[in-house]
């Protein structure tokens, strides 16, 4: 054990202070101010001393400083980053064993009391190996730490990257996905270092970040599970395709989440298409300007083409109906929209889609051969009910 090099009064060598060679000389020595018939005359007294510190009195092996003092600094500077106060006190107590070394050596032999340097850095160092022991089960606390949480953050990081590109996520959310890789990179490059309480704070900031944009994602897609909405919406579709058979004609049905426009041919189904909506499509249109895809049975009220549209082809539906306006008239009343906001208009099916994102200020894109298809198959009063999800 390094901490017992150069002290013989360390547990793991011979006891300095019991088995000194002086011990018994100085218990004689003692023992001879009592002796029967009175105290002994300060001039035998004094030859006595004398006698015992000369002839038989061999002087403790003096500890090795060298050892002690690099070894000693070496726990300091191992302790100082984690604990610079215990770093501290440790640079006191060698302090302490320096003076006291040096005075003993500089003390006449009569004045010595043999021992005080080897106690003084026996005592510093059995303190650093305390301590150094502390900080060992600290450091191999905080790696099984890093090592059982780094999994779950990575994952969730990792989640974060995919949930980020759906509709709706926001300036915020991509911030917060950034600071969440930063951070997630920074643990690492630590825990490489092994500074694993450090890079375990990291995780700990790498899985806030992440949090921010998965309680974005949740929030937005928690209506998709609301039993209430998905019966309103279920009701819609099977309205809206019971009208296509009994009617024998064509019904248009979009699925927000999925994303998908299904083609109805006399209740049965058609044809399905990749849709892609507003930028912020899955919420449910409020007002003008909120690029959000609105939700309602609605009708196609033209069909546009050529100079009559940006758009390749485009089907205008009758966004506003009644019931968005009831909804937009009572959310204005509550205050939970802009004040000078307007309801806002011109929702349409159009083509030049296809790119795989939603883009659009409200509307649903296709791509254009697809779009193709559905144009051929409408007219003026062909359903159109947009949901936010349903399953048949």
């Amino acid at each position: 054990d390094e901490w017992a090099v150069g002290f013989p009064g360390s547990p793991l060598a011979p006891n300095v202070f019991s088995e000194s060679p002086c011990a018994d000389e100085a218990a004689d020595v003692f023992e001879a101010l009592n002796i029967p018939g009175g105290p002994i005359p300060p001039f035998p007294l004094l030859a006595i001393v004398l006698a015992a510190g000369l002839v038989g009195c061999a002087s403790p092996p003096s500890p090795d400083v060298e050892g002690a003092r690099s070894t000693l600094a070496r726990a300091i500077r191992r302790v100082r980053p984690a604990h610079p106060e215990q770093a501290s006190y440790l640079e006191r107590l060698v302090t302490a064993a320096e003076v006291a070394t040096a005075g003993e050596k500089a003390a006449p032999f009569w004045a010595r009391t043999p021992g005080r340097g080897t106690a003084a850095w026996l005592r510093a160092a059995v303190a650093a190996r305390g301590i150094t022991h502390t900080l060992a089960t600290e450091l191999r606390a905080a790696e099984a730490s890093y090592r059982s949480t780094f999994p779950t953050v990575a994952a969730n990081v990792a989640r974060s990257r995919s949930e980020i590109r759906e509709t709706g996520m926001g300036r915020r959310e991509s911030a917060a996905l950034e600071r969440a890789l930063v951070e997630l990179a920074t643990a690492q490059r630590l825990a490489a270092a092994g500074e694993w309480a450090r890079a375990t704070e990291k995780l700990t900031k790498a899985q806030q970040f992440a949090a921010v944009v998965h309680g974005s994602w949740a929030a937005l897609h928690s209506r998709f599970s609301d039993p209430t909405l998905r019966a309103q919406w279920r009701r819609w579709v099977e309205l809206t395709i019971e009208e296509s058979r009994v009617g024998e004609s064509t019904a248009i049905v979009i699925d927000k989440l999925r994303r998908r426009l299904t083609l109805y041919y006399r209740g049965l189904k058609m044809a399905e298409f990749p849709a892609e909506l507003g930028a912020n499509g899955l919420r449910r249109k409020e007002h003008a300007g909120d690029r959000a895809t609105p939700e309602g049975m609605y009708r196609v009220v033209q069909l546009k083409r050529g100079s009559q549209t940006r758009y390749y082809k485009a089907l205008l539906i009758n966004y506003p109906n009644e019931e968005d306006r009831a909804r937009f008239a009572r959310s204005k009343a509550r205050g939970t929209i802009p004040r000078r906001a307007g309801i806002g208009g011109l929702i349409e099916i159009h083509g030049d889609g296809g790119e795989g994102k939603d883009w659009t200020d409200g509307c649903v894109a296709l791509a254009n051969e697809d779009m193709d298809v559905v144009f051929a198959r409408s007219r003026i009063g062909t359903p159109v009910t947009i949901v936010g999800t349903y399953e048949r």
